[in-house]
């Protein structure tokens, strides 16, 4: 059983967002630090305003799959639709509100502090940094779906992303634990995964995102890192700079040092994998197959390209830095 409370989006207006902490922390492979800052400067951020074909389905399935989780779980399922926010810096809005059948009966018990009138029946949530209790019947859930090819990253849990979202709400709301699920590839539904709250991660996750809106609120620049994000905001700020030529001081020689000896890596370790895969596609072609099982290392698939020749996709679990 679902439901759907009102929307009120003014309360989520200048505030830091638990989909956003991942990629403060460096650990969204999609979003950086950089591209959540200049959201909050009032700046451009590539492909905002752009929703892609996953992120569309993915909002569509989502009442599919907090009503499986529901009903295999056997569960009530209330999902907010107002933002809880913590010291009006940092709101989350769950994907849902996971508690026992026999709740709904009891609306007076199910309240929470300080982001919902008593109509909503929510739960009634602990204080930030109270004690947790880990027995509680009442927690939230976060609804997730990815392709196929990313089932082995959801083989001993959640992803980090996902993970650190999910602790930032609970750091919010306070809710003692949250249930993960996940449809991968449309067809296999992953999950539940149960993350309990955990005061002493929680409190390191949140010192790292006070100081990140510290830097949104005074202007100062995150640390540069390798994101197209990155290269539009130092684009921007060189505008139509004329040809100027500076002489580099010890700083700037050590740094183009660093490119120069980056660049030399890159082309010596891309020669290196290209022969190697070369050595993997003979051994399968004299084996007659296109597809290798090597357990815990992950399966290699060759395919055809448009060209005629035959490619390796790397196993899913190799995740790629981008």
């Amino acid at each position: 059983m679902t439901i759907a409370l009102h929307v009120d989006q003014e309360r989520a207006e200048g505030m830091l967002g638990a989909s956003e902490a991942a990629a403060v922390l460096g650990v969204d492979r999609y979003k950086s630090p950089i591209s959540v800052w200049r959201r909050h400067r009032g700046l451009t951020v590539p492909g905002d305003g752009e929703e892609s074909e996953p992120a569309y389905w993915g909002t569509v399935l989502e009442g599919i799959i907090r009503g499986h989780y529901a009903i295999k779980s056997k569960r009530v399922v209330l999902v907010p639709r107002l933002s809880t926010t913590l010291d009006g810096w940092l709101r989350c809005t769950p994907d849902g509100i996971s508690a026992p059948a026999t709740s709904i009966a009891e609306p007076q018990t199910l309240q929470m502090r300080g982001a919902y009138t008593p109509g909503d029946a929510l739960p009634i949530l602990h204080e930030v940094g109270a004690p947790v209790d880990d027995d509680s019947d009442v927690g939230g859930l976060q609804v997730k779906t990815c392709d196929a090819r990313l089932r082995d990253e959801w083989r001993d849990g959640a992803p980090a992303a996902y993970e650190v979202q999910c602790r930032v709400e609970m750091a919010v709301t306070g809710l003692p634990w949250t249930d993960i699920v996940c449809l991968c590839g449309g067809n296999a539904y992953i999950g539940p995964w149960r993350i309990y709250r955990d005061l002493a991660i929680e409190a390191r996750i949140l010192e790292t995102l006070r100081e990140f809106w510290d830097m949104v609120k005074t202007g100062r620049e995150p640390s540069v890192d390798h994101t197209e994000a990155w290269r539009l905001h130092v684009s921007e700020k060189l505008g139509r700079a004329e040809p100027v030529i500076v002489e580099a001081d010890n700083e700037m020689r050590a740094t183009l040092e660093r490119w120069r000896d980056a660049r030399t890596d890159r082309l010596r370790a891309e020669r290196i994998e290209e022969q190697t895969k070369n050595e993997i596609l003979l051994r399968m072609s004299n084996a007659g197959a296109t597809r290798i099982d090597a357990g815990e290392i992950g399966r290699v698939t060759a395919y055809r390209t448009s060209g005629g020749t035959w490619a390796l996709k790397a196993p899913a679990m190799w995740k790629d830095d981008k």
